[in-house]
């Protein structure tokens, strides 16, 4: 196990590469584990964001908590535990997939062990599913799906692909057009789009008359400071949109987290 905690890379306490032996299907979970500052069993429950990666499975767990603490510190977000399940790639978090179990581990596994030994939240009001790419188009189909367990989603840069009519489609949710009207009234939906786009996801939703919070990176390059993570580190004139970081800073980075810290009913169990 790799940790690093308080005067460290981050204010709360960050352990990479934990892993779990799931009790039903045997298998080596791998995660990485982000305890907010201060953290304090006795203090729970506490709200949760689990953060699904995209399609490569790189852990952008230090990018994205970087943000999220920087968010913190400006007020716009409060104390969460974040969870980044590893090593699903290409799976497009589904059972089955890569003759992985995405689902089963994280959710019927992993989410009730960490419930007892951190005093994870069991109220779907104080959880969220977050995720990048192919993580986004996770965040979409987990959110819908499980409802009893998330009231809100978060997609980064989700692409093309999904669709709840079309079964044949890379992420198939038909769960938006079953579960309609549920999911109007209690999942909260935001989609942050840079290089790629959910155009007729969103046009969906519209026809559904699923509400949604949407917002697009901007197009302009002098929008992007110097050393920010959307410009191209190679060529500073073109922009690297696509990637975790990026979706995670700026003003966008912050609407986010305000975003999932207004979804998050406190004082509410």
């Amino acid at each position: 196990m790799q940790a690093q905690t308080g005067s460290g890379a981050h204010e709360g306490s960050y352990q990479k590469k934990l892993t779990y032996k799931g009790p039903l299907t045997g298998d080596d979970i791998i995660y990485t584990l982000y305890l907010p500052p201060g953290y304090n069993k006795e203090k729970g429950p506490h709200p949760l964001i689990i953060f699904l990666h995209g399609a490569g499975g790189g852990n952008a767990s230090s990018q994205v908590l970087q943000s999220y603490e920087a968010a913190r510190k400006a007020g716009r977000i409060g104390d969460f535990i974040v969870v980044f399940p590893e090593k699903y790639g290409g799976t497009v978090w589904r059972d089955g997939a890569k003759e992985k179990m995405p689902e089963t581990n994280i959710l019927k596994e992993l989410l009730p062990h960490l419930e007892k030994k951190y005093a994870v939240t069991g109220d779907r009001r104080h959880r969220t599913i977050m995720g990048f790419s192919m993580g986004a188009a996770g965040s979409i189909y987990w959110g819908a799906k499980y409802l009893d367990l998330f009231s809100t989603a978060v997609a980064l840069d989700a692409g093309g692909g999904t669709s709840f009519s079309d079964p044949k489609a890379r992420n198939y949710v038909p769960e938006y057009g079953k579960k309609t009207e549920a999911i109007r009234k209690s999942l909260k939906i935001r989609l942050v789009q840079g290089a790629l786009n959910t155009r007729s996801f969103r046009q969906s939703l519209d026809t559904l008359k699923i509400p949604y919070d949407y917002v697009q990176l901007p197009r302009d390059i002098t929008a992007y400071p110097a050393g920010s993570s959307c410009l191209n580190r190679k060529d500073p004139t073109k922009k690297f949109l696509h990637n975790p970081a990026c979706m995670t800073e700026g003003a966008w980075g912050e609407q986010t987290w305000n975003f999932i810290e207004k979804g998050t009913q406190r004082g509410e169990q």
